[in-house]
C-alpha cells in the first residue's frame, strides 16, 4: 500500500510540475518479471539455476538410497543383532537422516544465494538500460509493471519488449567479444 501511495504521488506531482511547465509528460511501463523471464540473458540464467538444482536434487537423493538401504539392512538383522549392536544402528541411521535434512537446508541456501545474486546482476544491467532508454526517448517516468500497482496501461507505454531486445543486443554483443 505504500509502495501504491508513493508511485502515485510522484506520478501525481510529475504530472503538477510538467503541466506547469507546459512541457508534455512522457511515461514509460516495463514489465521487469517478463524481462528477466525472456530475455536471453534471463533464460540462461533459469537454465543455470534448474542446472545447479538438479544437481543437488541428485546428490540428495543417493543420501536417501543410503538411508534407504542402511535401514532395510537394520530392519533385516535386527532380530539377531545384540542391542548395542541395534542401538548403534539406529542411532547411525538418525544421524544419517539429521545430515541429509542439514544438507538439503544447505543446498536450498545455497541455491536462493545463487538466485539472488543471479538476480541482483541481471536487475543491475536491467536498469541501466532502462535508464539509458529513459534518457535517450525523453521520458519522464518509467514504472514498473506489477499487478498490484498497474490496472492498465497503454501498449503505447509499455517499452518491456524494447528492453528485451536491447539487453539480448547486448547479450550477443558480449558474447561475439569473447
Amino acid at each position: 500500500m505504500k509502495k501504491f501511495v508513493l508511485v502515485f504521488a510522484v506520478v501525481f506531482l510529475s504530472i503538477l510540475f510538467v503541466s506547469s511547465a507546459r512541457a508534455e509528460l512522457k511515461i514509460g511501463v516495463v514489465d521487469l518479471y517478463r524481462v528477466l523471464n525472456e530475455s536471453d540473458e534471463g533464460k540462461k540464467a533459469v537454465s543455470e539455476l534448474q542446472g545447479m538444482v538438479e544437481s543437488k536434487q541428485k546428490s540428495l537423493e543417493e543420501k536417501q538410497k543410503k538411508i534407504t538401504a542402511l535401514k532395510e539392512e537394520y530392519d533385516k538383522k535386527k532380530s539377531v543383532l545384540s542391542e548395542d549392536a541395534r542401538k548403534t544402528k539406529e542411532e547411525e541411521i538418525e544421524r544419517m537422516g539429521r545430515d541429509l535434512q542439514r544438507t538439503a537446508a544447505d543446498y536450498q541456501v545455497e541455491i536462493q544465494k545463487k538466485q539472488n545474486e543471479i538476480t541482483q546482476s541481471l536487475l543491475k544491467e536491467i536498469k541501466q538500460i532502462i535508464n539509458d532508454i529513459a534518457q535517450k526517448e525523453n521520458y519522464n517516468l518509467i514504472i514498473e509493471k506489477t499487478e498490484q500497482l498497474i490496472l492498465f496501461n497503454s501498449p503505447d507505454v509499455e517499452i518491456t519488449d524494447k528492453v528485451i531486445s536491447i539487453l539480448n543486443q547486448k547479450t550477443s554483443q558480449t558474447k561475439g567479444k569473447k
